[in-house]
């Protein structure tokens, strides 16, 4: 597995360290994942391998968008 860091607002951490101490969440890196995974299902449609290769080939025959259109785009969309 690959670490990675991720930064937070202190009110955001003390919300997540509360569910860990009383058991909600295992980990702050399980709750991440657990972001990650529902973004994924809930804003982007994708329940699978095969969903996300399907979403994957329709993403190439796009233009390429800078790091920063790439955000601003998704913020729109939320």
């Amino acid at each position: 597995m690959t670490t990675i860091s991720v930064s937070l607002d202190e009110e955001l951490l003390e919300w997540l360290d509360q569910l860990i101490e009383r058991g909600v969440i295992k980990s702050r890196s399980e709750a991440v994942r657990g972001g990650i995974f529902s973004y994924v299902q809930e804003k982007l449609g994708i329940s699978s391998r095969a969903d996300l290769r399907e979403f994957l080939k329709k993403q190439q025959q796009k233009p390429f968008q800078s790091g920063v259109e790439a955000i601003r785009s998704v913020r729109q969309e939320e």
